[in-house]
């Protein structure tokens, strides 16, 4: 009986919640409540709260959650290899519907649209990244390649990797875009100077090089021109 009790006292809760965030939108609840929603998706039975709040405690915030090394979310009561090994897929399952976005092959031609497309590809990211993306003639996206993952203070590039993309690929236009995860925008010499550096590579390899953007807690640089394309704060929206 005590078991059927628990069991409908739960099952209330999962339901309010979902009710919560079906009608708030999950930006607009706690980070405990939008926590605990997530995990219900892990965990289809109990109740998630007080996992949330541990979670949290260890981990600060939901991005630092779902950032965690498996092998330390085990240490969290309430955590087996399973659970972790879901939860920490997380950033990975965004990352695919990023990439499924781009199915239907974009139309970049106007900068309002590049800009937006940049900024969904690396602002999020915690540790800094650098993509390579080709376009077609009609400025349409081909693809869109993750080359390096490294520390946020540098990241490197493979002229292998490049030559090998832009033979795959065959495209008519060839952008880069990384990020400074924390910091600003402001390309350092070393950006500049592996800027010159590529642009020579895609001229022998026939690639038209439209820029290198630099994304920063602080907007968008384009090396090429110079321009910095801000980001709006909540309180200029």
């Amino acid at each position: 009986m005590k078991y059927t009790d628990e069991k409908n006292i739960h099952e209330g809760h999962r339901g309010r919640l979902l009710e919560l965030v079906d009608n708030a939108g999950l930006s607009n609840v706690s980070k405990v409540q939008a926590l605990e929603f997530i995990l219900t998706y892990v965990f289809p039975r109990g109740d998630t709260n007080p996992l949330a709040h541990r979670l949290l405690d260890r981990y600060g915030n939901v991005a630092g959650v779902f950032n965690a090394d498996p092998q330390d979310m085990m240490m969290v009561r309430g955590i087996g290899k399973r659970a972790a090994a879901l939860i920490t897929k997380f950033p990975e399952i965004f990352d695919y519907y990023m990439q499924s976005t781009y199915e239907e092959r974009p139309c970049l031609n106007d900068t309002i649209d590049l800009l937006d497309f940049v900024e969904d590809l690396v602002r999020i990211k915690i540790t800094e990244e650098l993509y390579i993306v080709a376009l077609d003639i009609g400025f349409r996206l081909i693809s869109a390649r993750l080359l390096a993952k490294g520390s946020i203070s540098m990241v490197g590039i493979s002229q292998r990797e490049i030559t090998k993309f832009i033979n795959a690929t065959n495209p008519a236009f060839v952008f880069l875009v990384h990020n400074h995860p924390g910091g600003r925008a402001k390309p350092s010499q070393q950006d500049l100077e592996a800027t010159t550096n590529i642009k020579f590579l895609f001229q022998s390899l026939g690639v038209r090089f439209m820029d290198h953007y630099v994304v920063g807690i602080d907007g968008i640089y384009s090396i090429e021109s110079g321009r910095m394309d801000r980001f709006f704060t909540s309180d200029e929206r």
